[in-house]
């Protein structure tokens, strides 16, 4: 009986030590021949502050339908909502030029010097459809915003105050945790009878503006 009891004793001893033979060649087997040697190299990337208010300046080009295109400058206040929503107030200024009958007639003046000049305010509802990164080295990445926006406000031109409708989109690069350079494309909706029948006119916006955040 005690010699049964050694063999059962043995005979599982060995059973248990080929199984764990078996399974650390398994794991050996399972490992790849050549093993990479690959560091991780650390990316730094400009991040937007906590703070959610933004200032900036933008200069660009306004096409005032009509009365040729003309340098525009203007500034904005924008409060981030969150990641994605943002509100922003903007106000801009350029000049109109001389209409094409007033260039054919010589002498001729549609509008006085004073009516030429022509400003905007508007408040907007931005959206950021596409937010991603832009490499500038293997070691450095800016990150950026792709946004839509429109919104409302008011036109002075023509010696009128005209209510305007306003839609576009920008592209945003932060340069820096708090200074970021936008690029923007928009279209101002009004109506206006200066020349005649009463229309809507659409003025195409172009601009390239540096802001702040705060």
């Amino acid at each position: 009986m005690e010699n049964r009891t050694k063999h059962l004793f043995l005979k599982t001893l060995c059973l248990g030590a080929g199984l764990c033979i078996a399974t650390a060649t398994q794991a050996q087997d399972d490992r790849p021949l050549i093993e990479p040697d690959v560091t991780p190299v650390p990316v730094t990337e400009a991040l937007i502050d906590t703070e959610n208010f933004e200032i900036g300046a933008f200069v660009g080009v306004l096409n005032i339908e009509d009365f040729e295109s003309s340098l525009l400058y203007g500034g904005k206040l924008t409060y981030h909502l969150s990641e994605s929503f943002f509100f922003e107030a903007g106000v801009g200024f350029a000049e109109g030029g001389e209409t094409s009958f007033e260039k054919l007639a010589g002498n001729v003046e549609v509008l006085t010097d004073s009516e030429r000049d022509y400003s905007y305010y508007n408040i907007n509802l931005g959206y950021n459809v596409l937010p991603g990164e832009a490499f500038l080295t293997e070691n450095y990445a800016f990150n950026t915003n792709f946004y839509l926006i429109a919104g409302a406000g008011a036109t002075d031109f023509a010696g009128d105050t005209r209510f305007t409708l306003n839609a576009g989109a920008g592209y945003q690069v932060l340069l820096t945790d708090s200074v970021a350079v936008h690029l923007g494309v928009r279209q101002h909706y009004y109506r206006i009878d200066v020349l005649g029948a009463e229309k809507t006119s659409m003025n195409t916006e172009v601009s390239t503006g540096l802001s702040v955040f705060f």
